[in-house]
């Protein structure tokens, strides 16, 4: 069972840029992808685009487990497939 944790923050990108990231995203369901915000960076497969915010899958070298993180969309500044090859 993974556990979730949500990011939250009150600093913004323009709307533009979020509507340009929700398309993105919603190509990108289910591939391993590399998630820029306004405060890291972070490595996972993408599993849900909701209306305000998406749903990544990282690996916690820590503990050895799965956590999913909900990303608001308003601070995402890039969303991009990881290239294996």
């Amino acid at each position: 069972m993974s556990k979730e944790i949500q990011i939250n923050s009150g600093r913004r990108v323009s709307p533009a840029r979020q509507r340009r990231i929700r398309r993105n995203a919603l190509r990108l369901v289910g591939r391993v992808v590399v998630v820029r915000t306004l405060f890291n960076t972070f490595t996972g497969c993408l599993v849900s685009v909701g209306a305000n915010s998406i749903r990544l899958r990282i690996y916690s070298g820590v503990n050895r487990v799965f956590i999913t993180i909900r990303i608001p969309i308003g601070i995402i500044l890039d969303i991009f497939r990881f290239r294996c090859s």
